[in-house]
């Protein structure tokens, strides 16, 4: 072996690795230039040795085994709450979206319209009170809502958004030009339909029918 071949295996290998009867170990022996290098090698990687036994423990394996074992368990965790806070999150907003307002008008593609205004209408049939009781289902924005007169006047103002109002005043014509609604028919009328329906026309030549008589006889005296 020459010297190169043996100072390129002292510089990568360690001297603890080699035996006696080694090429290298063999050739330190006998050589003057390679021996000493040897030896001054031995010498580094035995210092190096006391130091490094002489230095304490970092830590405990145990409590690095149970530190890294609480660290993944949290990582666990922790994507477990991210998962169900998302979950929330999507859940959330799908259904704002379907709920409110402005969700189904998203969805739809309709603008909103959020202009409030306010109309009378006049009323020839229906009462106040009915007209309300009518338009009140489909008054549904914030801030809409109807007024009734309470000094008698057959009207009724609707404060809503255009497509309430629009909603309201078809309603409300149609129930005030259905010739069948009950405003248009006076109490006697609606009497001699029912009479009519059930028994037929009355009969000119019956005789007419008396109401009894409230007047009690008094009892006779024994």
């Amino acid at each position: 072996m020459t010297c190169q071949e043996c100072v390129s295996e002292l510089a990568t290998g360690s001297l603890r690795d080699l035996t006696p009867d080694s090429d290298v170990m063999r050739h330190c022996a006998t050589c003057p230039d390679c021996g000493p290098l040897a030896t001054l090698l031995r010498e580094r990687e035995y210092n190096a040795a006391l130091i490094l036994n002489s230095l304490p423990p970092m830590s405990n394996p145990l409590a690095v085994a149970e530190t890294a074992a609480l660290v993944a368990k949290r990582s666990r965790v922790g994507k477990v709450v991210v998962f169900l806070t998302g979950a929330a999150l999507v859940a959330t907003i799908w259904i704002s979206l379907f709920v409110t307002r402005i969700g189904r008008d998203m969805i739809t593609g309709d603008r909103p319209n959020r202009a409030i205004i306010t109309e009378t209408f006049t009323l020839s049939c229906l009462s106040p009170q009915q007209a309300g009781d009518i338009i009140n289902p489909y008054l549904r924005s914030r801030g809409s809502k109807y007024y009734v007169s309470i000094s008698g006047l057959s009207a009724i103002t609707v404060h809503g958004t255009p497509d309430e109002l629009t909603k309201s005043r078809r309603l409300i014509r149609q129930f005030e030009n259905d010739p069948q609604a009950a405003c248009r028919h006076l109490p006697f009328e609606k009497v001699e339909e029912v009479l009519k329906r059930f028994r037929g026309p009355p009969d000119p030549s019956a005789a007419p029918v008396l109401a009894p008589s409230t007047d009690v006889a008094p009892p006779a005296k024994k």
